[in-house]
């Protein structure tokens, strides 16, 4: 049962209790006068709580993803998230060929949802079933922590998996595959630029086109419009979202709809802060809610290696010019660990925070899974083990470093993610991958004019320990 404060707090107190507080009792006793059938409806209200905090919390399963959330990619299929595979087999629909409406509650969308409810697993869902399994935050965990206000919405769900009556209130609109970037871990399915490096290496045709849209972004935007009273937050990705005109025409019709509550989310590479006359400073000064996090995997010279077209004094500029432009703006770096960054991401925090860019807590790695020869679990066990001393030695560096006027929660979550490099380095052993490793890099390092060995020497034995 809810303790008194806690039925207060849902302001049931009032309705439901008739008090006498006697005063000599050693205890304060609370005698309560209620008839029966308000009894079993706050049992039954408390129990309710109980399931939706499990369900939250401790269900393995559970997501609030399709409730409250539309994810449309660069080919028009609508996915449950940016986690799970984006090929129309499995999809929920298209968006080239059904309304965002009829897709919310179509057959296929409204199976997953009654599947959910049902604690039955979904292999779309793979990837958050295996960063859980390797303690590692996943995107369900985060977005069942973000919207537990929504739950009426489950409750609110058929056996069939509808939610008549309700909206998506978070979209993720991936336009295009447009990106100014060819990053090392990337390929022409996410990045424009990467197409005629594509064609070279034999990964596409030259039959294929460079640019991937999703459908008329007319009809994206119109949908858009069409949810914005109950629109909360919008992901901007990529491609590379700063460069995509329909990232612009967004912002500009949430300010003409008087919507700039809305939370804006970026992924990005952070490498332009204004484009074809668009001020992203004056604009995002009319957002209170940004939250950024930079997609940079390493500084300097290994960083415009491994995201190919980085200029990295622009960068630190662009850094700057927010913290100094718009101190509201949250801003964290966000690299992903693979084989070629791994001994340097600790560098690469350290500086950033020595020069005063970021907290200590702003600085979250996220572990490559693909392209499997990426993967740190390919090093060999000399390297893992140098590896792992100096992410122990990171480590303490990190809680010394922390301010007590810092985020203790974002910090937690920091050190969690440095904490599950170690574990997954160990996890197996994919060194017989290293060929591949190899090869890719050798390619690409000739078709590009790089040299991997003199801009990572600390890598230098990588092929041959």
């Amino acid at each position: 049962m809810l303790c008194i404060e806690g039925v207060r707090a849902f302001g049931l107190f009032e309705q439901l209790f008739k008090i006498t507080i006697i005063p000599e009792s050693p205890y304060l006793h609370i005698f309560t006068t209620m008839r029966l059938s308000s009894f079993l409806r706050l049992d039954r209200f408390s129990r309710q709580l109980e399931v939706d905090e499990h369900l939250l919390t401790e269900n393995s399963t559970f997501c609030i993803m399709p409730w409250v959330h539309l994810h449309v990619t660069q080919y028009g299929t609508v996915a449950p998230c940016c986690q799970a595979p984006w090929e129309e087999e499995n999809s929920f629909g298209n968006i080239n060929s059904s309304s965002a409406e009829e897709i919310w509650n179509g057959d296929k969308m409204n199976r997953f949802r009654a599947d959910m409810l049902r604690g039955k697993k979904d292999k779309r869902c793979l990837r958050c079933y295996e960063k859980e399994a390797s303690n590692w935050i996943s995107l369900r965990k985060i977005t069942n922590a973000k919207f537990p206000h929504h739950l009426e919405r489950v409750k609110a769900t058929s056996k069939k998996g509808e939610i008549t009556g309700y909206k998506p209130v978070y979209f993720d609109l991936r336009f295009s595959n447009v990106c100014n970037f060819k990053c090392r871990i990337c390929g022409p399915w996410s990045s424009s630029k990467w197409h005629k490096d594509a064609i070279a290496l034999g990964m596409t045709s030259k039959d294929q086109p460079a640019i991937t849209h999703a459908v008329d972004p007319a009809i994206l935007i119109s949908e858009l419009r069409t949810n914005i009273d109950e629109l909360e937050e919008i992901y901007f990705a990529g491609g590379e979202p700063l460069v995509m005109n329909e990232h612009y025409e967004i912002l500009e019709m949430l300010i003409v709809e008087g919507k700039t509550n809305v939370k804006l989310l970026y992924n990005t590479n952070f490498s332009i802060l204004d484009y074809k006359g668009h001020d992203l400073i004056a604009l995002w000064k009319q957002f209170p809610n940004i939250n950024i996090a930079a997609s940079l995997d390493a500084s300097g010279l290994r960083g415009e290696y491994l995201r190919k077209e980085q200029d990295w004094e622009r960068t630190v500029d662009n850094r700057k010019r927010i913290q100094q432009e718009l101190p509201h703006v949250s801003f964290m770096v966000s690299p992903t660990v693979y084989a070629l960054n791994v001994l340097h991401l600790p560098d690469f925090h350290k500086d950033w925070v020595q020069q005063n860019l970021i907290a200590v807590e702003d600085f979250i790695p996220t572990m490559l899974i693909q392209p499997e020869a990426y993967n740190i679990r390919v090093l060999s066990l000399a390297l893992k083990q140098l590896a792992k001393k100096k992410y122990l030695d990171h480590l303490v560096w990190m809680k010394e470093n922390f301010k007590d006027s810092g985020d203790t929660e974002k910090m937690q979550h920091a050190f969690q993610q440095f904490e599950n490099i170690i574990s997954h380095l160990f996890a197996n052993d994919h060194s017989h991958l290293l060929p591949e490793l190899e090869a890719k890099t050798t390619a690409l390092d000739k078709l590009r004019e790089e040299n991997f060995t003199a801009t990572f020497p600390e890598l230098v034995s990588l092929y041959n320990s």
